[in-house]
């Protein structure tokens, strides 16, 4: 349990405080690619492809894809953009500027900036996942979107909760890469098989293997649970599998992340 008690220190409050400062600075800037990537794709899949389906049914509800789509985008929202910011991010500050160094020279530890770093991948996630509810409520009041919009401010810590675990595995990754070019590797690897068995955009086949694979990617488990709970008004199982898949990816992962970025930093067994 040591390697948790960085978490809740002030030193990796200081990390997370440091990104916010420097992401504030650029924040005309960094605010346009949450508010306009989830309007294109909504009005490009949700609208424009979704006028072209008729008769979807998901889990024997007949609805429309805009109203399927919505809730796996929330949940895919935090997945990709915590694992994106992890990955490339962290490394970026690790290997090209250098901030890890400079950090390292103060009273913060390897831990502190490991947990640093994850946390601000979550909570810039999740901030990112807030922008797209507020797009998503935009579609509701014109109209264009029926969900029930009083549970979207109570997922809101689960998404971050799921956020948290995601970066932990983008960290993992940002340890072993060698290089920036090898980062189409974790994309291939992981990225794709996870979000296309996720149910995010699609409901998922009915297959024995892919049936029984699925139950273990929180994704999936989070994407089917928003879902149940923006559309149907229902608290399903998914969400309990999600919160406690992602419990066990961040104990699992975080130490493995401390563990091998000291040996890439430091040089340390």
């Amino acid at each position: 349990m040591k390697r948790f008690i960085p978490a809740f220190q002030w030193q990796s409050r200081a990390v997370l405080m440091r990104h916010l400062r420097v992401h504030v600075r650029n924040w005309h800037t960094m605010l346009v690619p949450p508010i306009f990537e989830p309007l294109i794709l909504l009005l490009a899949f949700g609208v424009g492809l979704g006028r072209q389906i008729e008769g979807f049914v998901w889990q024997g509800l007949e609805l429309d894809y805009l109203r399927y789509l919505a809730p796996g985008m929330l949940a895919y929202t935090a997945f990709m953009i915590a694992f994106f910011q992890a990955l490339f991010g962290a490394f970026v500050r690790m290997h090209f500027q250098k901030s890890w160094e400079g950090q390292l020279t103060t009273m913060v530890r390897l831990e502190h900036v490991v947990w640093g770093e994850a946390l601000w991948a979550a909570a810039y996630a999740t901030g990112y996942a807030v922008v797209l509810g507020l797009v998503l409520s935009v579609f509701g009041l014109t109209g264009y979107l029926d969900l029930q919009w009083q549970w979207l401010p109570v997922v809101v810590p689960l998404l971050f909760l799921c956020a948290l675990a995601f970066s932990a595995v983008g960290l993992f990754f940002t340890a072993v890469v060698p290089t920036i070019d090898h980062m189409s590797l974790p994309f291939f690897l992981v990225i794709m098989p996870i979000a296309f068995s996720s149910s995010t955009y699609f409901p998922l086949p009915d297959v024995v293997v892919l049936r029984e694979v699925v139950l273990l990617n929180p994704l999936h488990h989070l994407s089917e649970g928003l879902r149940w709970l923006l559309v149907a008004g229902e608290w399903t199982w998914h969400l309990l599998a999600a919160a406690g898949l992602c419990v066990l990816v961040i104990f699992l992962f975080v130490p493995l992340d401390q563990r091998l970025l000291r040996k890439r930093i430091f040089g340390e067994q």
